[in-house]
């Protein structure tokens, strides 16, 4: 073992210490690339202002605060709760069906708020109660909501897959067509999770209520503003109205006017009070991805990614190891780099490899997305964890004990999207 790898182990173990007792993510980032960068004399201690500052100043990033405020207008207002009853309506009726109706209404959400916190903060707040109150422990309900918060970034339109786009040359509009399915399938999979949660465990509650189609019918009505956001905003893009970017401001308008003067459920003198606290919630996450890439950067700098992914994929003998190579890969960074610093340093390094294992640039970029979005439940970073505890009040590595389940879905539903193309690729 080189003298690089012991330093990357030991800033490594002190930065879980400090996660451990409390110290906030951006500062533990921060200051484990500073160690990194003077234990290993690589850079200099100048780069903790540039690099972060140069990470932040970026066009696609402009859509992070836009859809946050759009998550906190529809959480805010009448339609999270009217797709909330939606889910409800489709699948109350069955066991552990409020915790499904929980991970339905993410799935919903996320075709307006293209945020997995705002999805996990907007659903969370509405249905961790109302599962409480129902029977499921509370550490496994906010746990529900952050696994559900993951959809937020594969339903389209998604923040994520306009930065991988960028970061790529891939078609952000195929993008987030690739992304449709894989989203149901992923809604699909916690379901199933969840169900078998609630039936052999004390974690979720066995609540059934009736099915009623008149019900899903009534439910589908008042949820059509709610579900008509992802039809404006995909529908404008791809006519070529405005860009990926710039559906982030139209779904701000868009939900402004429905929920102000159609569904009435937000006041205008109410607005300046919801830009705020998006901005607050926006201060949060942007100090994080900041110094998330400042800190991939270091590694990269180190050539610790590199020789990870050229460890692991060397073992490949044919596309169903590669495959498989790249999925672990994947879900070991998700788990320790924020998505977008990990985009940034791990797309250009597996792309190459990808297109030797002759995998569709759509489909790999899906399949990349989708596997790091595992890594916002997954500890020490698990940025939907906190954002669940957050809402909750639980401790994050007590909502993080009560995740696996949907964590191991989520897995399932990874590996099948990588081995099965045609679920990223059907519209091509």
């Amino acid at each position: 073992m080189s003298h690089t790898d012991l330093i990357v182990l030991g800033v490594g173990f002190a930065m879980l210490v400090h996660l451990a007792i409390g110290v906030p993510l951006f500062i533990v980032l921060g200051l484990g690339s500073l160690g990194m960068i003077v234990s290993a004399g690589v850079y200099s201690p100048s780069v903790l202002g540039d690099v972060p500052f140069s990470a932040l100043n970026n066009w696609a990033l402009l859509a992070m605060p836009l859809f946050i405020l759009t998550g906190d207008i529809i959480s805010s207002g009448r339609i999270a709760r009217q797709l909330v009853r939606l889910g409800q309506a489709i699948v109350g009726w069955i066991t552990g069906g409020l915790g499904m109706a929980t991970i339905m209404g993410c799935f919903f959400f996320a075709g307006t708020s293209g945020s997995n916190s705002a999805d996990t903060v907007a659903i969370g707040k509405i249905m961790v109660p109302s599962m409480v109150e129902s029977g499921y422990s509370k550490p496994y309900a906010a746990g529900l909501a952050a696994a559900g918060g993951c959809l937020g970034i594969i339903v389209p339109p998604s923040l994520i897959f306009i930065i991988y786009g960028v970061v790529s040359s891939t078609s952000v509009g195929d993008l987030f067509l690739g992304g449709v399915l894989p989203g149901v399938l992923m809604a699909g999979v916690m379901c199933i999770a969840n169900y078998l949660v609630c039936r052999c465990s004390s974690w979720g509650a066995r609540e059934r209520t009736a099915f009623r189609l008149s019900e899903v019918g009534r439910a589908a009505w008042a949820a059509r503003y709610g579900l008509g956001a992802p039809a404006v905003i995909l529908g404008g893009i791809y006519s070529g109205l405005f860009t990926p970017t710039e559906a982030a401001s139209v779904a701000v308008a868009y939900c402004l006017f429905v929920e102000i003067f159609l569904t009435k459920g937000l006041k205008a003198r109410e607005v300046p009070k919801l830009l705020v606290r998006s901005g607050s919630i926006a201060g949060i996450i942007g100090p994080v991805i900041a110094f998330s890439v400042l800190f991939a950067e270091v590694l990269a700098v180190l050539r610790i990614p590199d020789r990870l992914a050229t460890g692991l994929l060397s073992m490949a003998s044919g596309y169903v190891s590669g495959v498989l190579l790249i999925a672990v890969l994947l879900l070991l960074v998700g788990c320790f780099i924020e998505t977008i610093a990990a985009l940034i340093i791990i797309s250009p390094i597996l792309q190459p490899i990808a297109q030797g294992l002759g995998i569709n640039s759509v489909h790999f970029g899906v399949f990349v997305v989708c596997a790091l979005t595992v890594g916002f439940i997954t500890p020490p970073v698990g940025i939907n964890l906190f954002a669940a505890s957050a809402i909750t009040g639980e401790p994050y590595m007590r909502i993080a004990s009560r995740v696996w389940p949907l964590c191991l879905a989520l897995v399932l539903a990874v590996l099948i999207i990588g081995f099965v193309p045609w679920i990223s690729t059907w519209f091509m």
